[in-house]
């Protein structure tokens, strides 16, 4: 992890292809609060074309579907998420655009441990019918309170 005087208050990732390999040096540079732009053009991977190099690369298996371009930001999005919580990080999206072969982000990254805890509250399966085309989301984690905890 960097020291909090060698970080960027703005990081604009923007590789040809696949910003995967960059993604862990990407969270640990931003500043507290920086701004995180990342670009990915390998949307074909993030769309469903090969479920296999989009788990390799992102940690989420794609699928053909009408929304594969909203999967494909959700997909970035928790690849982030995860990789900053190995950090005790945590991500908070701004903007996130899908247009044409490519998808952009905007997040702002934090430092918080009992904010990173509540990813799993975040994330879901989703089950989606190969025929009729309807889905089933399953919460990977639910937050409860317990009192001041």
């Amino acid at each position: 992890m960097r020291a909090k005087k060698d970080r960027y208050d703005v990081i604009d990732l923007d590789p040809y292809g696949s910003p995967a390999s960059f993604l862990d040096a990407a969270v640990q540079s931003v500043s507290e609060g920086g701004l995180l732009c990342i670009t990915c053009t390998d949307m074909a991977v993030m769309a469903g074309n090969s479920g296999e190099t989009c788990y390799s690369k992102y940690g989420s298996v794609s699928i053909k579907a009408k929304y594969c371009h909203e999967m494909a930001l959700r997909i970035i999005l928790h690849s982030l998420d995860q990789r900053a919580g190995v950090y005790q990080r945590y991500i908070q999206p701004l903007l996130s655009v899908s247009v044409d072969f490519y998808i952009r982000v905007f997040i702002r990254v934090f430092t918080g441990q009992a904010t990173v805890k509540n990813s799993a509250s975040k994330q879901a399966l989703v089950y989606n019918c190969v025929g009729c085309g309807a889905f089933h989301l399953q919460r990977m984690g639910r937050r409860t309170s317990n009192g001041k905890q």
